[in-house]
């Protein structure tokens, strides 16, 4: 999984702190977040089309992406689930610290990925 940073672009769900946006945004991460776009107040479905017509990732924390289809991320640029146990944008920051030196796009393309404190996990849908 080697690191490329530059062409990871991010659709950050409205479960997704906006101090963890900042920071991301601070490493040269491209996030946008749902409430930049007026897109708060949706399902996590609207959230996963509404990635899938940016063209960018979907980041979130929330884990019932963990129970979608894998008809559901055909074509899709992917997901990832922050699995930090808090919403607590510290701890948040230290995974996805870690995620954005790992993860590529292609490596998350069509696919979910599930990022703890000890591990990434490519969730075979």
């Amino acid at each position: 999984m080697p690191s490329n940073k530059s062409k990871l672009r991010l659709y950050a769900d409205e479960c997704f702190p906006f101090p963890s946006v900042t920071k991301l945004k601070s490493k040269g991460i491209s996030i946008i977040h749902a409430h930049d776009i007026k897109k708060t107040g949706i399902s996590d479905r609207q959230h996963l089309k509404i990635s899938k017509r940016l063209n960018r990732v979907l980041i979130t924390l929330d884990r019932d992406f963990l129970g979608y289809s894998p008809e559901s991320l055909t074509d899709h640029p992917g997901v990832i689930v922050i699995s930090a146990g808090t919403a607590v944008s510290v701890e948040i920051d230290k995974i996805c610290e870690k995620m954005i030196n790992r993860i590529n796009p292609d490596f998350i393309k069509e696919s979910l990925i599930v990022v703890t404190k000890v591990k990434i996990t490519k969730k075979k849908l």
